[in-house]
């Protein structure tokens, strides 16, 4: 009889155990259909914010630090020794080419050339003298070729003493602004004699150095735009001009020169500029926020809204500024991308758009964008 009772309270506590299992398994199952699909709210749909790809201009940069160097450049110095006659220049004036910058002392030189003059004046009269007695046969034809040679010889003596006496004038040999001047009047100077400097400064050289992974896009033409701390706010542009032969093999970079216009003088050789240079130009360029982006390793997905549906799409990069992205494959203008609620999406996802950004919401952001 014992044993009897024993069996039926083991049975009581299996029924009891058993009986609370199945309560606490529909409990369960009822919490989850209460719940909905994974993702749920609003019928299953996951709520997003999208905003539709658009078009504008983008422009791909490069910056760099270069320096201004003169168009042309030259130290100004005698060719022959002798002493400063007269100086026919103020420091930093702006003279035109054939100007005369420097005399020296040319008395020597004067007088040799009117001796010579003297002398070829002669010649030339024994020349027409020795012809007309050829004529009349009172000379031979030998006195006229020995007149006409030294006549020849006199001339040629002639125009070295000429050019003795225009090397006493130091000219300018191109259009510039004149240096300090390291000489008075007065002082003797030996050839090479260092007297004042000469730069063409109407157009200023700027020379830097850009990265090879651009040499592709490199070419004459490209427009410039520099600035200098002396002058803040002030932009000045020009265009390339050059590009270097050679890539550096320490640097990994090409030297490029452009030209900067410079009519009111304001920049000087030597001064430290920031640059820009514009490589490229795309004014059909599909641009999307940068929060739209899903990068996984080396690829880059995004959500395309199609038929209220997620759509996963794998796209290609180019030029990133001012939080926006340009995508250059995968996406066309007028598709809308989604920028809020990414972490709950997969592909094929049913979506319910809680909010489409107007393009007024994002328009400081749609500005022409660049690279750097």
């Amino acid at each position: 009889m014992r044993l009897v009772y024993q069996l039926l309270g083991v049975a009581m506590v299996a029924g009891i155990g058993v009986g609370a299992w199945f309560a606490i398994d529909h409990a369960g199952q009822g919490d989850a259909s209460a719940a909905g699909p994974r993702g749920g709210g609003g019928g299953g749909a996951v709520p997003v914010e999208v905003v539709a790809a658009r078009t504008s201009t983008v422009e791909r940069t490069v910056t760099a630090v270069g320096t201004t160097l003169a168009r042309e450049s030259i130290d100004v110095v005698a060719e022959v020794p002798g002493r400063i006659r007269s100086i026919n220049f103020e420091e930093g004036q702006r003279v035109s080419s054939g100007d005369i910058l420097f005399e020296l002392d040319r008395r020597r030189e004067e007088a040799d050339l009117r001796e010579l003059q003297a002398q070829v004046r002669d010649a030339e009269r024994r020349l027409r003298r020795s012809r007309a007695l050829f004529e009349d046969n009172s000379v031979p034809e030998a006195q006229v070729d020995e007149d006409g040679a030294a006549l020849e010889t006199l001339q040629a003596r002639l125009s070295a003493a000429e050019t003795r006496l225009d090397e006493r004038y130091i000219r300018a040999p191109f259009d510039g602004v004149t240096g300090l001047r390291e000489v008075s009047t007065g002082a003797f100077v030996s050839a090479g004699t260092p007297l004042t400097t000469l730069d063409d400064i109407g157009r200023l050289r700027l020379e830097f150095s850009v990265p090879e992974r651009f040499l592709g896009l490199l070419r004459s033409g490209l427009a410039v735009s520099a600035e200098s701390v002396g002058f803040e706010g002030r932009d000045f542009s020009g265009e390339v001009r050059r590009v270097g032969a050679r890539v550096d093999p320490v640097s990994r970079s090409v030297r490029v020169q452009s030209e900067l216009q410079n009519d009111d003088r304001l920049l000087r050789p030597g001064m430290f500029m920031t640059v820009r240079m514009v490589l490229d130009r795309n004014d059909d360029a599909v641009l999307v926020p940068e929060e739209a982006l899903l990068p996984e390793g080396e690829r880059v997905f995004l959500f395309r809204i199609n038929d209220e549906k997620a759509e996963r799409v794998q796209v290609r990069t180019g030029v990133r500024r001012d939080g926006l992205v340009e995508i250059t494959d995968g996406i066309s203008a007028g598709d809308l991308v989604v920028i809020a609620g990414l972490q709950r999406l997969r592909d094929g996802v049913t979506v319910r758009i809680t909010r489409e950004h107007e393009e007024d919401e994002v328009a400081r952001r749609w500005a022409p964008a660049g690279e750097s």
